[in-house]
């Protein structure tokens, strides 16, 4: 920590590696995407004059961080807070570490988390295992829920439906149901079809499976959680480990997530998961690049 924020002590030092992550190649103007043309404008460090479309413009334009009024140092020293720990933080103990009101550093939270949203990757290759899970306290708990099932299909709470290479990375999303129409899309996106998949016996996957190379089930109505068939360890205790991370975060840390904003924490526990191997400095980076736009504050209260 000591480290981090005597490398990045000033507005200027943060300036300076951000432009260096986002702009590897020279001043990008997001008017018109002309490369390295543009010129600094003396009276306000950061601000450039683009030489083919003479717009103005700095490096938070187009970003998240774009009409932030916030001091870059304070957004470093949040995504440091953020990323350098294996749990996320809650926007009450950021508002004590950065000593700024709690609403903005819930805003700056759910901005970090749409920087943390990744675009098209390469898809998930060797064994992979499908499962999907339901997110939120029992429904007989709930006053408006008493006559809806607390578990299981046809509960009320949220879905996630995740596949995860072993060993490797992970992709999730919030969908509406376990239907073949929520998960085609997803599922031939993600997947690399000489793949391997590995399920439960959950019958949509049925039909995925058998546009793999192979596909196995483990029944875990009959109690089977895991076996060896044709020397491939069939189970799908990876998924099931990465949706206890995701819900010892919600439960333990955030304590209640609302159904409308889940999608991005989703998004944040996919990115800390897919760089459990990577440095700080390299995370920070991967989050810097993120290709989300600005993100008012009015647009997560509608």
């Amino acid at each position: 920590m000591t480290t981090f924020l005597r490398k990045f002590d000033t507005d200027e030092a943060c300036r300076a590696h951000l432009e260096s992550v986002r702009w590897p190649e020279g001043p990008v103007c997001p008017r018109c995407g002309t490369i390295d043309q543009a010129t600094p404008i003396p009276t306000r460090p950061g601000l450039y004059r683009c030489g083919a479309c003479r717009k103005q413009f700095t490096v938070t334009v187009g970003t998240v961080m774009e009409g932030t009024h916030l001091p870059l140092r304070l957004w470093y020293i949040a995504m440091f807070l953020i990323l350098n720990t294996a749990k996320p933080i809650s926007a009450m103990s950021l508002h004590h570490h950065l000593d700024v009101q709690y609403r903005t550093c819930w805003h700056l939270l759910h901005r970090l988390r749409a920087m943390m949203e990744r675009g098209e990757q390469l898809p998930l290759a060797g064994i992979i295992e499908a499962d999907a899970t339901y997110v939120g306290g029992k429904a007989r708990n709930r006053q408006k829920h008493r006559d809806k099932p607390g578990r299981g299909r046809g509960t009320s709470s949220p879905m996630i439906f995740a596949a995860i290479e072993r060993s490797g990375e992970a992709r999730a999303a919030v969908v509406p149901s376990a239907s073949a129409v929520a998960l085609d899309p997803l599922m031939f996106r993600w997947f690399d079809r000489t793949s391997i998949l590995s399920t439960d016996e959950l019958a949509v996957y049925d039909w995925f499976g058998s546009k793999m190379r192979r596909h196995y089930r483990v029944n875990h109505s009959a109690k089977e959680f895991a076996r060896t068939e044709d020397g491939i360890r069939v189970h799908v205790n990876t998924a099931e480990g990465y949706f206890g991370l995701f819900k010892r975060a919600i439960f333990g840390i955030h304590h209640h997530v609302s159904p409308k904003h889940l999608h991005r924490y989703v998004h944040e526990h996919n990115f800390r998961y897919n760089g459990r191997q990577h440095e700080t400095g390299a995370r920070i980076a991967r989050c810097l690049i993120g290709s989300h736009g600005r993100l008012r504050l009015r647009e997560l209260f509608a």
